[in-house]
């Protein structure tokens, strides 16, 4: 499990969190164990998304200096979690929904071969500085970096599990000066 201190670092790493969500809430979204899916799961009971910025979970940076490709992954910054709703249609501004993100992907992408299999075994949880996304494997925890731009390509891995994630990408970060 995250420890309480990291769970601390983490929460105060957000500008605005998400509503209240239940357990259930959670495990509804990931029923089947995976490695990891409990620190997943404390994190969205006691944050349920957010964002750094109380806008970052609407607004993404445009600026193309910002964009990080898949082959400079350790420079990422990741601007916030989707939120869990219990009404997936219900829209929680300022809340980007984990359900509506992956609903607007799949109808985006889910004819596109490369992406039909991907999309129907992961589920975004996390978006970073210029609006693409990162997704957790249903099955093993393993999460991905997908960038929309060069979605051919494929997703790359970028953490084993969700407490290295969080650790590495959400708590550990260096924020580094973006204007």
């Amino acid at each position: 499990m995250l420890s309480a201190e990291c769970l601390l670092e983490a929460k105060q790493r957000f500008a605005i969190v998400g509503p209240h969500v239940s357990e259930a809430e959670v495990l509804a979204l990931f029923p089947s164990p995976f490695e990891g899916r409990d620190d997943l799961l404390q994190f969205f009971v006691s944050m349920n998304g957010g964002s750094r910025t109380p806008r970052g979970c609407l607004i993404h940076c445009g600026n193309p200096a910002h964009r990080v490709s898949r082959d400079r992954l350790a420079e990422i910054r990741i601007e916030g979690f989707f939120s869990i709703s219990p009404d997936p249609e219900e829209k929680m501004l300022p809340f980007a929904p984990m359900l509506g993100q992956y609903r607007a992907t799949q109808s985006t992408f889910g004819e596109v071969p490369e992406l039909r299999d991907f999309l129907a075994k992961h589920r975004p949880i996390a978006f970073d500085h210029s609006g693409n996304d990162i997704w957790i494997d249903l099955q093993s925890g393993r999460l991905r970096f997908v960038d929309w731009d060069q979605y051919k390509d494929g997703p790359t891995e970028i953490a084993a599990t969700f407490r290295e994630f969080v650790t590495r990408f959400w708590v550990n970060t260096v924020l580094r000066d973006l204007d």
